[in-house]
Parts: C-alpha cells; structure tokens; sequence
C-alpha cells in the first residue's frame, strides 16, 4: 500500500485569524465524498429536528405518527380556518360569498400595487437560472458524485408535467387563446392590445402568443428555483428534503427553530391552496365533460354544484389510495398513464384535422413568442393600470387611496364624474393584468413550494444543466404544441362559424354572439346556428370557458368525438389524481420534517384536507368560487414571490460553496444573525450572551445611530462622528415627519425619503465592515437588510464590532489595496473538484456500473491548513477508500477535516457556527 505524505503549507503554522468562522458550516467535499442520509430512519431524522418539536407514535408495531407537531398544527390551523370562514360566511347582496368577496379585494390590492414585483422578478429569475445552468455550475449534480438518476427520462418528465400543469392544459387548452383572439367587450373597445398586432389574423396570433408567454419560461422558473437549490442542499449536503433547508446556505441553523417552522407551514399552506386552484378548474371541467356525453347530468347550477362536490371526494378517495401506496408504485405509475393518454389525444387530433396548419401554427407562434418575450415579458400596464386613479370603484393603490385624485378633480369642477379612461383614450382594461398575468404568476408561485419540492425528489442524480433544460425547456415545448393543437383548432372553429354566418366580429374582435345566434344560456338559437351545432361547429366564443375543451373534437362524427371526449375526461380525471397524489405527499413529507416515507395515516389526512378545501371553496363560492380560487392563488403566492428571491441568493451561495470556490471560502460572517430573536438570543450556533443582544436590540429599534457609533468609530475614527450625526439627523427627520402628516399632507412622504436615505447610508456602512472583517456578502443585500430590518442590521454590526475589536482589512483603504494579514484556513486552498478525493467506492456506489477512468500514475495529497496533522499513526483505525481510478490501490485517508475547533460534518447541528474566540 503507498501511502504519499502531503506537504505541510508554512501558512498551516500561523494561527488563525480571530473570530473566523465558515460562510456555511459545510464540507462539500468531505460530503461528496460519503454515502447518502436515508432519512427514512427516523435516527437520521432527528438530528435535524428538535426534539421538543418531534412526536413519534407506535399502536404496537404499526407506526401511527411520525411529525414535527408545530409545523402540523400551524399549517392545519390556517388551512381549516379558512375552510370554516368560507363555510360559515354571509352572502352579500347579489350572492357572492364575503368572504371570498375579501379575498378578491386582497387579490386586487397585490395586482394593483405590486405588478412590477410579479412581473420584474419573473423575468430576473429567467435569466439568472439560464446563466446560472451554462456557466460551470450546471455541472453540479443534485446528489452525490456517483449517485445516478432514480427514474428514466421519459418518466421523470412524465411525473414531472403530471404534478405541474396537467389539468391547467385542458382547461385553458382552448378557451385561454379564444379568450384573447375574440376577447369580451369589458376588455376595452379595441380589445387586447399587444405590440405587433393589427388585422384578424394578428389577433389570431396575438391569442396563441399571450397563451404562450403565460404557460412558457416565467411558468417554469420558479419550480426549477425551488428544486434545484434544494437539491444541492439537501442531497448534496445531507439534509432532509424540506423548504426549511433552502435558507439554511442564508441562516444557518435558525432553520430548525422558530424560522423554519412557520416557513413550512405556509409551504404546506401555499401548496394546498395552488392545488386547491387545480382542483376547482378540473372538477368544472370534468362535470361539463360527463354533461356533455349525457344530457341528464347537469354542471350548473345547485345540481351541478352537488355533481362537482361528488366528483371531488371520488377523486380525492382515489388521490388517497394511490398516495398510500408510495412515489415508485402508485404515483409514478398513474403519471406514466396520464402522459401517455394526453399524446394519444393530441396525436389524434393532429392527424384527423389540417395537419399541415397545426404544424405551421406551432412554429409560428413559437417565433412570435420569442420575438415578443422580452417586451411583453416586462410589461406592467403601467398606463392602464393608471386608469385606477381616475375612476372612483377598486381603486386600491396605496398611494392614492381614498379615490384621492377622482375626488379632488370631481369636486373641484363640481362634477359626479368624470371620462372614462378606457373609452376616451381607447385604453384595454386595467384589470386584464390582475385577471390573468397576475393571477398565473400567484398560480405558478403558489404551486412553487410543492411542485419545487416534488421535482427536487424526483431529480435526485441529474445535473443543473439537465434539470434545468428537462425542467424547463423540454416541458415548455411540449406545452406549447400541446396549445397549438387545441388552441389552432378552437380558432378554426371560430372562424368556420362566422364565415358560414358571415357574421364579422365586433370592432375590437369582441364576439357578436347575437348575430351568430347564441344567447346568455351559452347555446344557439337560430336555425343556422342549431344546424352547425348539428354537424359539430359552434362558436366557442359565446361558449364559456369550461365547453370549448369539448366542443372542439365533435366534427369528427359522434363516434369518434365520443372517443375523443372519454380521452380528455380520463386525461383530466387521472390529472386531478396526480396532483392531489404529489401534493399530499408533499404536504406530509413537510408536516413529517422531511422523513422520506411517513405513516400512511398522515397521508391520508392532508389528501382529505385538500378535498376539504376546495369543497369549501366550490360550496362556499358558488358561481364565484373560480373567482375565490384566483385570489386565493395569488394572495397565497405573494409571500412566495420574496422567498424565491432569498432562494435566488441562498443558490448562488450554495453552487460557490460547492464548488469550492477562494472568494467566498476564505472569507467569514458575522458572529450574529438577523433572524437569532426567533430562538430568544440563543441559538445553538453560539455567540454573545443573550442579554447583551436583547440590550442592544432594543437600542436599535429606538435609537440604531447609538449602536452604530460604536461601528462608525472602529471604521472611520475621529471621522464617525460625522457618520453618526447623519445617521441620527435623517432617523430623527423620519420620525419627525411621520408625525407631521398629522398637520401637513404628505409630509410623511417626504420621511419616507429621509429614511430611505438614512437606510442607504447605513447600508453603505455595513458594506465597508463587511470589507474590514472580510464578511461575505454583497451590496443589494445589504440595503435590503437596512431597509427591511434596520434594527437587526445595526445591532449585528455593533456586537460584530464589539466582540472582533481586530478589522483584517484597513477600512480606509480601496478594495483592491486590501490584504489579508491572517492566514486562510478553510478549505479551499487545498480541496478542489479536480482532485478525486475518494479512494475506495462505497458499497452504495459499486452496485451500480461505472466506466473505468484513465489511470493517474501518481495521487498526491495536498495538506488541507484546517485537518487534523498528517502522520502515519494517525490512519490506524481509518478507512481505506479507493478511487476507480487506483486500479485497486487502497489509500488511506486522513482525519476528518475540521474548520477550528469542531468538525464539519459533526453529527446535530449545536456546535455549528460556533464562535471562535
């Protein structure tokens, strides 16, 4: 056996640096390096979880409960709390439920003040991922090294579009890009208006193209966020797969405590009500379906209400047996299935109608979408969205409440009204975007915990780049051939019944629906009309949105329309099940702390939760229950929408760490964190006493320019007197002047701006303590932190400065004059991707086939400055691991590597973080 001594750097002599601690208080490599958790052991398990918060329950040897019972009841609270607030509810005068009235408000008020955050982020998300996946990242696999994909590829994108948007393809299929070619006259008087069209056959174009851009990149983007973050996290580094673990690259180990609880209670939340949104839009779908193929069923109406709760509890019981029988057997079965039906269905309808115009219409409008991408991807309706303010009813904007400038200009000129703004500028709608852009990017947000989570399971063994072009792109494609058939022939159809009439639609492309002989019941009355209907054209347009899906397969006779209706229906039904199915299983694998197969009990109760909560939904909602779904959707995805920008952050931490990279490997953190209150000031992570954090917490909060004297003092001098009386004037000026609205309108906007300033010039302090201490970070975050958390901010940088009293770097000094004085001991001078660090393949490695690697004549050990010294003595007892390429060499490995005092990998999480003194 040859064992090779590593050189000892001289840099491994020098002590190290006071108060240093990792960024992330993981070893990736040592992790690499070592088999996968099997958190299917509950003693796994619980080195992640509190064990005040840990319930394990037996009934003999059968295992009852197994959950993290803060976690469980939080999210049971919210979603049961809704389900009776709807249930038990007044109607209002025309009928509609108040309480989905008030969720409908709330839905408003996100749109109307926050479309810039919906839209801006979406888009910033597209490009990141996208760059994030063909730089060297995209390398890195969502498990180990040697780990392989769990599924084949077809049925891992089978699984992954059957828990996505399944039963939103039917639904919309049709009726989304009719909705947008002969769009109802409350649109506007031209319609939908978007660049680049003009005639009918623009129109046509600009329906598929609007139908695209919501189902394309921006739908997709976030479960891709959400999975491949917690991929890296979770498989990589051991951790149990929850959406607790996707900030632990940002707090640490606050994820275990208070902080990580309530995020995965309203992961369970969000998830339930995104498949809830599902669920209200497939029961309709399917209700019409059955109607269809018998008349005698009814699908509106109290009859058809009763239909609809009846097919959801069907459903929801047979969700129920297949989420029982696991992810391998029922779930990836039925998504195998699901697929399948939904090509057959789609094949067939491209072979039985004009081919030739399906295909052109898929490659145009696909090029249409990527012309059109960024201009109409960053589209606000800023104009139209200004119409609010001159116009008296669902003016929600936060700046102009109280219909202030409707008010001011009506009485002024002693007037009750004033133009309307849509008919005097010609104007679409100001509510388009809350109706539809809106709502399906809360829909995808919403869904984005719960599809994340069950893509990330699903992906374990593939790459970035792979997850992110089979998660994203293959998908999106297939999506839009998928719209291009059902919608190019809903528009066919259209067009077939208003040539046949010749009835031309109205200015704008809204529908004559009277001329073309149909009334408010959805179905023709004149003979003309009745005689089309007859040979299976009818104009979708006046049909609603639950028929079109149906009527579009009937000219092709009774038999064949029957056969196709059954293949949609079952496409549907099996949709329903794998939702419910894979968003049970999330909810449970969350409500269990991330235990990879729980009791069957508790999957049972959240598939009857999610049934229960779009009963209550339909009963409570009535005709506006689809409406409920809509707001619920968004109001549930807004908080989401500021999470995924965290997540974006915390991956970029996490691929860097990964991959093993100086620039943020040899730098530290600070020795308190933003979020240590949700644990009292004292998480297990260490630090300063709790009473010295409490003290200058409240400090902060009255008067953060006392606090940060001390900073501006340690990094400025004689000069930080300056900084602290600027600080202390614009904190002071905002107070004062929130005051002052009292007496003098919008004086409080004019405090909002001094602190907004005071909030940027203390963000600029931090980013040079940050430089003096050699802190990571980066500027954004730290004037969000000051913005947001101005109290947490400037407490964190004292105790910093208190208890690190030695900057590594001059403060004074540009940032490319600094030089560290102390030695670098992490990692990342010795470890990299490059050298293979493992010398025997594991036993959960060597069942699977492996391609021999060309062989190294010589392996040489460079000594990591942090692991334990390298003698010879020191291998007795060690594993010996071989590396493929050794050819049957065993070498023994060192110690385990550690960054100070305790290991990387030490077993818990208490003495994580620990402060170096």
């Amino acid at each position: 056996m040859n064992v090779v001594k590593p050189a000892v750097p001289m840099e491994a002599s020098k002590p190290r640096r006071p108060g240093w601690m990792p960024v992330i208080p993981v070893d990736p490599v040592e992790k690499d390096n070592t088999p996968p958790v099997d958190f299917a052991d509950e003693k796994n398990l619980l080195k992640h979880v509190r064990a005040n918060r840990w319930i394990s329950v037996d009934i003999g040897t059968f295992r009852f409960l197994r959950l993290n019972w803060v976690v469980t009841v939080l999210a049971s609270v919210v979603l049961w709390a809704f389900v009776i607030a709807v249930l038990v509810s007044d109607e209002d005068e025309d009928g509609t439920n108040k309480s989905l009235r008030e969720f409908a408000k709330w839905q408003s008020w996100i749109s109307q003040n926050f479309s810039w955050l919906y839209i801006g982020t979406q888009d910033v998300w597209i490009v990141y991922m996208i760059y994030l996946g063909y730089t060297k990242y995209g390398d890195i696999k969502l498990g180990k090294k040697y780990e392989k994909p769990e599924f084949s590829d077809l049925t891992w994108f089978s699984m992954l579009f059957a828990c996505g948007v399944g039963i939103g393809l039917y639904f919309f299929g049709v009726s989304e890009p009719m909705y947008y070619y002969r769009s109802p006259s409350w649109i506007g008087p031209l319609g939908l208006v978007k660049p680049g069209y003009q005639n009918d056959d623009q129109l046509a174009q600009q329906g598929m193209f609007v139908t695209f851009y919501h189902w394309g990149l921006h739908a997709w983007i976030v479960y891709v966020i959400v999975a491949v973050l917690l991929g890296v996290v979770c498989f990589r580094w051991d951790m149990p797969l929850t959406l607790r673990a996707a900030f632990f690259p940002l707090v640490g180990d606050v994820i275990y405590g208070p902080l990580g609880d309530v995020i995965d209670a309203l992961s369970m939340a969000a998830t339930t009500f995104g498949v809830c949104t599902s669920l209200g839009l497939g029961v309709k779908s399917i209700n019409t379906g059955m109607a269809h193929m018998d008349s005698s069923i009814k699908y509106t109406g109290s009859e058809g209400e009763d239909w609809q709760v009846g097919i959801i509890w069907v459903i929801t019981s047979i969700a129920t047996l297949s989420v029982c029988t696991g992810l391998k057997a029922g779930l990836k079965i039925l998504s195998q299935v699901t697929f399948a039906l939904g090509c057959i269905f789609m094949v067939c309808l491209l072979y039985m109608d004009n081919t030739f115009y399906l295909l052109n219409l898929f490659v145009q409008s696909t090029g249409h979408y990527f012309q059109w991408l960024i201009q109409v991807g960053f589209e606000t309706d800023a104009f139209q969205q200004l119409n609010y303010e001159f116009t008296k009813s669902n003016n929600l904007l936060a700046d102009s409440g109280n219909h202030r400038l409707w008010t001011q200009l009506t009485e002024t000129l002693g007037k009750t009204e004033i133009a309307d703004p849509v008919e005097f500028y010609e104007s679409s709608n100001k509510a388009f975007l809350d109706w539809w852009t809106i709502f399906y990017w809360g829909w995808w947000i919403a869904w984005a915990p719960f599809v994340g989570m069950f893509m990330a399971r699903i992906s374990r063994g593939r790459t970035i780049r792979q997850v992110l072009l089979g998660a994203m792109a293959a998908p999106m494609f297939y999506g839009f051939f998928f719209l291009s058939v059902l919608g190019g022939l809903g528009i066919k159809m259209q067009r077939a019944v208003e040539l046949a009439l010749e009835v031309p639609p109205l200015p704008g492309g809204h529908p004559n629906c009277t001329g073309l002989g149909y009334g408010a019941d959805l179905e023709p009355f004149t003979p003309e009309a009745k005689a089309l209907e007859a040979i299976g054209y009818r104009a979708l347009a006046c049909r609603g949105f639950d028929n079109p899906i149906f009527d579009v397969v009937e000219p092709y006779g009774e038999r064949m329309g029957e056969f196709l209706k059954v293949l949609i229906l079952a496409g549907l039904v099996l949709y329903f099940i794998t939702s419910s199915d894979s968003g049970s299983y999330v909810d449970d694998t969350l409500s269990a702390g991330g235990m990879l197969h729980p009791p069957i009990i508790q999957r049972i109760y959240w598939a009857v939760t999610e049934g229960a909560c779009a009963c209550a939904l339909l009963v409570g909602g009535k005709d506006q229950a689809l409406r409920g779904l809509r707001a619920v959707s968004i109001c549930s995805g807004f908080p989401y929408t500021i999470m995924i920008c965290f997540m974006c952050t915390a991956l970029w931490r996490a691929v860097k760490w990964d991959s093993m990279e100086d620039t943020i490997h040899r730098m530290t953190r600070f020795n308190t964190g933003l979020f240590d209150w949700t644990e009292g000031f004292m998480p297990r992570c260490g630090g300063p006493p709790a009473g010295e954090r409490a003290t200058s917490l409240a400090i902060s909060f009255f008067m953060p320019y006392v606090t940060m004297h001390e900073v501006n003092m340690k990094l400025f001098g004689s000069f930080g007197y300056f900084h602290t009386v600027g600080l202390a004037s614009f904190f002071l000026c905002w107070i004062g002047l929130l005051i002052g609205e009292l007496g003098t309108q919008y004086a409080s906007y004019v405090g909002w701006t001094f602190f907004t300033i005071f909030c940027a010039w203390m963000a600029a302090i931090r980013i040079k303590a940050r430089g003096a201490w050699d802190i990571y970070g980066w500027a954004l975050e730290d004037f969000f932190a000051c913005y947001v958390m101005w109290p947490f901010t400037a407490s964190q940088m004292q105790l910093h400065c208190r208890h690190n009293p030695e900057c590594v770097n001059d403060p004074l000094a540009e940032p490319d004059d600094r030089f560290l004085d102390y030695p670098m001991t992490g990692p990342a001078h010795a470890k990299t991707r490059e050298v293979p660090m493992m010398m025997e393949v594991p036993q959960y490695v060597q069942q699977v086939p492996m391609q021999p690697e060309p062989s190294i004549p010589q392996f040489t050990f460079v000594q990591q400055p942090a692991m334990t010294p390298y003698v010879d003595q020191s291998m007795q007892g060690q594993p010996a691991y071989m590396d493929p390429s050794m050819q049957g060499q065993p070498v023994m490995m060192p110690a385990q590597p550690q960054y100070g005092s305790y290991p990387i990998a030490a077993p818990g999480y208490g003495n994580m973080w620990a402060a170096q003194a």
